[in-house]
């Protein structure tokens, strides 16, 4: 797979510096950069004391913790659908 189609952009994410690449749209991208930026700071602010890497653990814990329950509750708006969707069409 070739780099041609992605997008460099530089981000900051508790205070250092990142180069970060993808195929996603720059303003994709930032966006991703602010929400891990953003659980970062929430987990060092309610745990000063611990050092990044495990701040960064525990910021990966969190937001895939959210990961998981909306990919769940996808689930269960897929199912809900295709039982109305069934409902409706034996009417």
């Amino acid at each position: 797979m070739g780099t041609e189609n992605n997008h460099r952009i530089r981000v900051t994410i508790c205070g250092q510096e990142y180069t970060v690449r993808g195929p996603a749209s720059e303003a994709h991208l930032r966006e991703v950069a602010q929400l891990v930026d953003a659980v970062m700071q929430r987990v060092a602010a309610a745990n000063p004391n611990l050092d990044l890497r495990r701040q960064a653990v525990l910021a990966a814990l969190n937001i895939a913790d959210d990961l998981v329950r909306l990919q769940q509750e996808y689930r269960e708006l897929l199912e809900l659908l295709d039982q109305q969707t069934r409902s409706s069409s034996t009417r």
